[in-house]
């Protein structure tokens, strides 16, 4: 009687320590098969991003609106973008703000170059040592009261990166009657650029800061920078001077046009962080062919000629983006530029 409790004690036990193998094997079949099955074109967020649970590496199409803008005579149509990793009410905040500046921008903006061109030539024996530094600022800006009649949105896009894009309307010409506000729009450039015979080195910087203040005590402001120095770079974005953090990552997009299957355009930092340093980098080169030569100074110290050369621009113009595409591996915008008073001559 005493052995065969014993047997079905050893039984019981058996039967117990089995049923947990088998648990343990079920769960980590589990876990291989999820891994194993799970859709490969999505990763799941691991603490990089704050809003956004589930990553697509798909790329995100962005509407025909944002390549092709509309262009229609007094009324002015501009495209505004947030940050990734938004909230949407934020982004969308966010996004309207961007899109009034750069309306208020493409209807009378104060553009201001100037360039200084350092030369310096050193004999050394049989050589000479050529050395060249290029400072280069840029600044486009308007300023004006408006009122909300004359700002009505078009149409919207909501990215995979919880980025919000917007399609503005501004009619400058409605009335600004009550409730108006000061809306100021302020981009610049600065690049640094300096060679030592064959050695190269240079730096960039880019700014973007919108100012809607709609009375004396209160006010709403974007603000973007962006600085580069050869392969190193470091960007901050705020609203209401509360910074959003987004991490560097392949942010992709594709174009619906596109016919032939093609490599997705990719910006580490956002769309709108590719936008503004193009927008504020094609406006500083073709500002240089309205630039004129302020002085050209030459000097003489034993073996050494230095040289200084100024170039300035400072003028009012009208802006229209004809198009936006993406080729080679970045975004060309094409842009008239319409001067309408020349502020130096």
């Amino acid at each position: 009687m005493r052995n065969q409790r014993i047997l079905l004690i050893l039984l019981c036990l058996f039967a117990l320590i089995d049923s947990n193998i088998i648990a343990q094997n079920q769960q980590d079949f589990n876990k291989v098969f999820e891994k194993e099955t799970a859709d490969k074109n999505i990763t799941r967020n691991k603490g990089k991003f704050k809003n956004i649970e589930i990553l697509s590496y798909y790329p995100d199409t962005l509407p025909n609106w944002f390549f092709s803008i509309p262009n229609s005579g007094s009324e002015i149509y501009a495209i505004g973008i947030s940050d990734p990793d938004m909230e949407q009410s934020k982004a969308k905040e966010l996004a309207i703000l961007r899109a009034k500046s750069n309306a208020l921008l493409f209807s009378n903006a104060k553009i201001q170059y100037f360039r200084d061109i350092y030369t310096s030539a050193q004999e050394a024996g049989r050589y000479t040592n050529l050395r060249q530094r290029f400072d280069t600022y840029f600044k486009i800006s308007a300023s004006s009261a408006v009122n909300e009649s004359m700002f009505s949105v078009v149409d919207t896009h909501f990215t995979r990166y919880n980025e919000y894009l917007v399609l503005l309307k501004f009619n400058p010409s409605v009335s600004a009657t009550n409730d108006t506000f000061n809306l100021t729009a302020i981009g610049t450039t600065l690049f640094i650029e300096a060679s030592v015979d064959d050695a190269f080195e240079d730096q960039a910087e880019y700014e973007m800061m919108t100012i809607n203040q709609p009375s004396q005590s209160s006010q709403e402001k974007a603000h973007y920078l962006y600085r580069e120095k050869g392969s190193r770079f470091l960007s901050y974005s705020a609203l209401n001077n509360q910074e959003n953090e987004y991490p560097v990552y392949v942010y992709t997009y594709a174009s619906p046009n596109w016919t032939k299957p093609r490599h997705a355009f990719t910006s580490y930092n956002g769309l709108w962080s590719i936008y503004t340093r193009q927008f504020l980098n094609y406006l500083t080169l073709n500002s240089q062919q309205s630039s004129i030569k302020l002085k050209n100074l030459g000097e003489q110290y034993s073996s050494q000629l230095s040289t200084l050369t100024r170039e300035i621009a400072s003028f009012t113009a009208r802006l229209n983006i004809n198009g936006i595409n993406f080729d080679s591996d970045t975004l060309k915008l094409d842009i008239s530029i319409e001067e309408t008073a020349r502020l130096i001559k």
